[in-house]
C-alpha cells in the first residue's frame, strides 16, 4: 500500500514537473486590421470607384490611385487578416477546427469554433461553459500532406470594438498540444494586436502519417470588466512547403 502511495505520489510530481518544464513562447506584437469607421468609408469608396458606372474623372482616378495604394487588391473588407494573393495558406491549413464548447448563438451572430479559423477580425469564437472558460479547448486538424506549420499567430479577445474587448475576457495562458501531447505553452499579452509565436521546430507531416491535431487549451485569463466569457477572435498560422 505504500509503495502504491509512493508511487501515485512520485507520478503525480513527473506530471507537475514535465507541465512546468514545457517551453513558454512569447509573442512579437504587430498592428492588427484598422476596424475603425474611417477604414469602412475608405473601403466603401474604393469599392465604388473601381466600379464605376461611368468613367471617373481626373480627380476621381488620383482619389481611386491613393487608395489603390492604401487598401490594395487582396483585402476585400477591413476585417480580412489575410488577404486574398500568395501565402501558405495557398496550399496550407487545417481541414477541421471544432471546439470543446461554444456559447450559444444569437440572432445577430455565431460564437463557433469556425469562426477563429476564418481570417476574420470581426468573427469570434466563445467559449460556452460557466466561469472564465479554463480548461475549454480549440483544437485544429490538418491533413497528413498539408504543408508544415512555423509560426501561429493570435488575436486575443473580442477585438471588433475596444469595449467589447474590455468587458470579456482575454486569454492570458494558452497550453498548446499535438495529438495530445503537450509541447509549450503561450504567454499572450493583453493587447489587441497579433501576437506572432515563432515555433522552436517545424509542426506537421508527421512521421506516423497521422493528421496533425492542434489544440490550444485556455489555462488562465485576462478577466472582463463586464462578462465571465473567454473570446478568441482568431488563432492561424503560417509555414513553409509552399511555393
Amino acid at each position: 500500500m505504500v509503495r502504491l502511495v509512493v508511487l501515485s505520489v512520485a507520478l503525480v510530481v513527473r506530471s507537475i514537473a514535465t507541465a512546468q518544464d514545457q517551453p513558454v513562447l512569447q509573442p512579437v506584437l504587430e498592428a492588427g486590421p484598422d476596424l475603425s469607421l474611417e477604414r469602412y468609408a475608405a473601403f466603401a469608396e474604393f469599392d465604388s470607384l473601381l466600379n464605376a458606372a461611368t468613367p471617373l474623372s481626373p480627380t476621381g482616378k488620383t482619389r481611386l490611385d491613393m487608395l489603390y495604394l492604401e487598401i490594395g487588391e487582396t483585402l476585400e473588407s477591413p476585417c480580412d487578416l489575410v488577404g486574398g494573393g500568395c501565402s501558405w495558406y495557398c496550399g496550407g491549413g487545417p481541414d477541421t477546427v471544432w471546439a470543446s464548447s461554444c456559447l450559444a448563438a444569437s440572432k445577430e451572430r455565431s460564437y463557433a469554433a469556425m469562426n477563429a479559423h476564418d481570417l476574420d477580425a470581426c468573427t469570434v469564437w466563445c467559449e460556452g461553459v460557466a466561469g472564465p472558460g479554463v480548461g475549454e479547448q480549440l483544437v485544429y486538424r490538418f491533413a497528413p500532406e498539408s504543408p508544415r506549420l512555423h509560426t501561429i499567430l493570435v488575436v486575443n479577445g473580442l477585438t471588433r470594438e475596444r469595449s467589447l474587448w474590455q468587458a470579456n475576457n482575454r486569454v492570458r495562458v494558452l497550453d498548446v498540444a499535438e495529438n495530445g501531447v503537450l509541447l509549450y505553452t503561450l504567454a499572450l499579452t493583453d493587447t489587441m494586436d497579433i501576437q506572432r509565436f515563432k515555433l522552436p521546430a517545424l509542426l506537421g507531416k508527421r512521421e506516423d502519417g497521422l493528421p496533425l491535431e492542434l489544440s490550444f487549451t485556455i489555462r488562465s485569463v485576462y478577466p472582463g470588466n463586464r462578462h465571465d466569457d473567454t473570446v478568441i477572435t482568431e488563432i492561424y498560422f503560417d509555414g513553409t512547403d509552399v511555393h
